[in-house]
């Protein structure tokens, strides 16, 4: 049974440097605090730990103290003392970044000219670091906007590192006498139903108010408006339209609040394309208030009109989709009644996972059918094919089904073996790379400074590095990288690049026991099962202490701010404004918010699982009227990232179990029934 790897990179942040001790027995008092500031990380088996008998001989520790002590002088002005350490870190593997780190200081104060472009062309060739200089040609390419030296931004901007710069390259052609009017430059701008920028804006302001847009131009923004339900930015489009087509265009506008008014009202009755996308995309804003009532009015007006194919199809699909994201028991009816185009996927599993809804376990194994065959054998389907076969007295199908999967180290590989109570697939097998292969790896300039920017501090640099040598990487480079970041101590790059490789078994490299001290602590303190903490952060940020996610997430357990300052006042800690990176209070505070969902989930684990990714509230609206049973809940969850969250994590937290106490309980003893609305 194939077993799809779904990757997952990290964003890169900075963090301090790492230490490493001794790991202790699980059962081990917990240690008392260190006093230094860095975060203890101990090792669980054969991990390698982060030290300098690690190969950080005396010499390489000074010279990392020397080069943070070179951005320290360049970071307060001390020109002489910078120089002198530049001079003595001349093979240092970070000396490229001192260099870089001079130049974008010294262009920021500077009006850039000839000499500046002799220095970033004379980096490129000395250095031939790529990503150094396509950052420094960006800023180049900003001092030169900022200073208005237009011809010399547009040449630079030529280069294959230049960065885009939309807002200031129309800048540069309108000061350069290069723009006039709507170009497509400036139409594909100008449709898109956002607030642009400066100088964008006033670039676009200017040219509508000396020039008459394109009448296809004038649609395409009102169209796109529609599309991202965003009538506000169509409101400027009424001037350039007749009073039939402005008055429709304007009923739009003016049924935001109430959708069905205005597609009740009569007024659409005609046959034009303008009334087609009106009302599709009215009925869509209604079905958000009335699903039910949306989807009945579409069933009797939709053969009255001529909708192309494709708005028949977006229509009639998104209104279905959206009662199956609802969990509305007509959605199976829809679904099945209704014709998926061959590439469409998503639909064709919703289907599925609507049959799970209803329990109709025959239409289950009718839509597995209708799959892919490549989709078919992933272990999610072919465990919920195997679960309808058994439902519907085909047990013996189904045994042959579960035997497979069972040999699978996955969630539906355990579910599987719960249901033939067999024991888990799990085992460690380590990575054992081409020694030649790992030497030279070792040797390895952009993993060399990969390291060596992880010890200085700088970890993003350090992730940078590592994430642009792995692209492109065979299976057996990528899988000694990985025993290789792990001995240096680069714990999330060797979780990465063992998950490229598919060495999924390599569980000491890929599941490694950090911060024991901590987890310990937390799991005491509020009654929570360790293996699951470190499930939650394994999940979570990979063992990134100080990674920030594009929403806000903070740290280890990815607490947003306003969750940690909740969960400080619950703790009774007014005005908490501590630092979330820091190891101890992120697993503390995170351990301290399972808890509370868990009591408010009466215990649950699944329901506080998704709720820790997903939010009470939101799991709370998932709940139906009568019980289930958890694996179908888990598998319908409305939201694709807390169905793979909540899998991930529990799958996790039975592997940690095994390297804790070398046997995990089985899913199904946590797995209750989920209870029914009213029961929570």
């Amino acid at each position: 049974m194939k077993h799809k790897r779904h990757a997952r990179g990290w964003p890169l942040v900075r963090s301090a440097l790492l230490l490493s001790v001794a790991a202790a027995p699980w059962a081990a008092v917990v240690h008392a605090a260190p006093s230094s500031s860095a975060p203890v990380i101990e090792s669980g088996a054969g991990a390698s730990s982060d030290t300098e008998a690690a190969g950080d001989d005396e010499a390489r520790v000074q010279r990392r103290l020397q080069f943070n002590d070179a951005l320290d002088a360049l970071a307060s002005g001390n020109q002489a003392r910078f120089d002198a350490l530049r001079v003595a870190l001349a093979d240092y593997p970070l000396a490229s970044y001192l260099d870089y780190e001079q130049l974008q200081r010294q262009w920021r104060e500077v009006v850039p000219g000839g000499t500046e472009i002799d220095q970033l062309n004379d980096f490129e060739q000395r250095t031939g670091d790529s990503s150094l200089t396509r950052r420094l040609t960006r800023v180049l390419q900003k001092r030169f906007a900022d200073t208005e030296q237009w011809k010399t931004f547009l040449a630079l901007g030529k280069s294959r590192l230049a960065s885009t710069m939309n807002c200031e390259t129309l800048k540069a052609l309108r000061e350069t006498g290069q723009l006039d009017g709507f170009d497509e430059r400036i139409i594909e701008l100008w449709v898109q139903p956002r607030t642009h920028r400066e100088p964008c804006k006033s670039i676009l302001r200017d040219i509508e108010a000396r020039h008459t847009p394109p009448v296809p131009a004038i649609w395409e923004r009102i169209y796109q408006s529609m599309e991202s339900n965003k009538p506000e930015y169509a409101e400027a489009m009424l001037q350039y339209l007749g009073s039939r087509d402005r008055n429709l265009v304007r009923g739009w506008i003016d049924a935001a609040e109430s959708p069905q008014s205005f597609l009740l009202s009569g007024k659409l009755d005609r046959d034009t394309q303008l009334n087609r996308r009106i009302i599709a995309d009215l009925l869509l804003d209604w079905s958000r208030k009335d699903t039910r009532a949306a989807i009945g009015q579409w069933l009797r007006i939709r053969e009255r009109f001529g909708f192309s194919a494709d708005r028949h199809y977006d229509t009639s699909r998104a209104l279905a989709m959206r009662a199956a994201y609802r969990r509305m028991p007509e959605a199976h009816q829809w679904l099945q009644t209704f014709t998926a185009r061959a590439d469409d996927l998503e639909l064709q599993e919703w289907r599925i996972r609507t049959a799970l809804l209803a329990e109709d376990w025959q239409a289950v194994i009718n839509s597995i059918a209708q799959l892919p065959l490549e989709e078919q054998e992933e272990d999610h389907w072919a465990y919920w094919q195997a679960r309808a076969l058994e439902q519907t007295g085909r047990e013996s199908d189904a045994r042959t089904i579960y035997s497979e999967l069972a040999g699978l180290q996955s969630y539906h590989g355990f579910l599987a073996a719960d249901r033939l109570q067999l024991d888990y697939s799990i085992r460690d097998e380590p990575i054992v790379p081409d020694a030649d292969l790992l030497r030279q790896l070792a040797d390895e300039s952009a993993l060399v400074r990969a390291r060596e920017f992880h010890h200085v501090g700088l970890t993003s640099e350090s992730r940078r590095e590592w994430n642009n040598w792995v692209r492109g990487r065979s299976e057996s480079e990528l899988a000694a990288a990985a025993v290789l970041g792990s001995r240096w101590g680069l714990h999330d790059r060797a979780i990465y690049a063992a998950g490229l490789s598919n060495h999924r078994r390599a569980i000491s490299l890929r599941f490694p026991l950090l911060y024991r001290s901590e987890v310990a602590r937390a799991s005491m303190d509020n009654a929570i099962d360790p293996a699951w903490i470190f499930g939650v952060m394994r999940r979570e940020s990979a063992y990134i202490r100080d990674v920030r996610s594009s929403a806000g997430a903070i740290g280890l357990m990815q607490l947003m701010p306003r969750t940690a300052r909740y969960v400080a006042g619950l703790q009774g800690k007014k005005n908490w404004r501590g630092d979330l990176t820091e190891s101890g209070t992120n697993i503390e505070f995170g351990t301290f918010y399972l808890r509370h969902v868990m009591d408010r989930f009466n215990d649950h684990q699944v329901l506080a699982t998704a709720s820790y990714n997903a939010g009470p509230s939101r799991v709370g609206q998932w709940l139906q009227e009568g019980s289930m049973d958890a694996d179908i809940w888990i598998d319908t969850i409305p939201f694709t990232e807390t169905r793979r969250y909540v899998r991930a994590v529990l799958a996790y937290a039975a592997i940690y179990e095994h390297q804790l106490n070398g046997r995990p309980q089985r899913l199904s003893s946590k797995l209750l029934p989920v209870p029914a609305a009213s029961g929570v």
